[in-house]
């Protein structure tokens, strides 16, 4: 085991979008930050390992499988010496559909991924993130709480959980950051799959809008929400401990800028 004398974050979903761009963040930042990255497939992480040699460790694998969150907390201790914060983006949006005719076995998937392996992963790093006071970011979404994403229940649901899991942390855990932050609609991978995939599954208008505003440009970019994050996970204040704010939101300004 080699100490740190940098921070040490796990950062889930980081082959691509959201995740990668925290990691990047995170990684080129002043504070020599290291990563360990988790995600299903490897490339977006290899290329990361390889732009910062010595800072980046991952774990490849499905977080369905409750496993591969716990190896990236003995990962990090194991590569680094601590652990000072994780930041929880990895989800899927799977099964799109009403609950009259959902597929209960993919929402019991989804909610492996969106909601269970976040509570797997937190229970085996919670020692870890008492020792160092560390902090918290669980990815959420408008979804979680507002009723016109027709079709998006399970994902909703799953969302709910993330932001009452935080709130419940924060409160068992006094020095423990926690957050729950929503990105906003972003030009991610999970936007394409829903604009591909699931539009027979969605009322129209909410589907041709996000269709819309790829094919004008308008769509707005991972980079300000994945600032917000990394920001968060670095220096989230415990005066915000256990709440939800929209990246956005004026609360949350201040986390803008690196």
């Amino acid at each position: 085991m080699t100490t740190s004398d940098s921070p040490v974050f796990i950062v889930t979903g980081t082959s691509r979008g959201l995740g990668y761009n925290i990691a990047e963040k995170l990684l080129a930042a002043p504070i020599s930050a290291k990563v360990v990255a988790v995600a299903r497939s490897e490339a977006g992480m290899a290329a990361l390992a390889q732009e910062y040699p010595g800072q980046v460790e991952y774990v490849t694998g499905d977080l369905a499988n409750y496993d591969t969150g716990v190896k990236a907390v003995q990962t990090a201790i194991e590569k680094f010496g601590s652990l000072s914060g994780i930041v929880f983006n990895a989800a899927v949006i799977n099964p799109v559909a009403t609950i009259a005719t959902t597929d209960i076995e993919a929402f019991k998937k989804l909610f492996d991924v969106n909601f269970f392996s976040i509570l797997t992963t937190l229970k085996a790093a919670i020692p870890y993130l008492r020792e160092s006071k560390g902090k918290v970011v669980l990815v959420s979404s408008e979804a979680s709480y507002e009723s016109h994403f027709y079709g998006w229940e399970a994902y909703g649901s799953s969302k709910a959980c993330v932001n009452h899991l935080a709130a419940t942390l924060a409160g068992e855990e006094p020095d423990i950051f926690a957050i729950s932050v929503d990105p906003g609609v972003m030009d991610s991978a999970m936007q394409q799959e829903i604009r591909e995939q699931h539009g027979n599954q969605m009322k129209g208008e909410h589907h041709e809008y996000l269709i819309k505003i790829k094919e004008d440009g308008s769509i707005p970019s991972t980079n300000p929400p994945a600032t917000v994050i990394a920001n968060l996970v670095v220096q989230g204040p415990m005066e915000l401990s256990g709440t939800y704010y929209a990246f956005n939101s004026p609360t949350l300004s201040p986390y803008l800028t690196l």
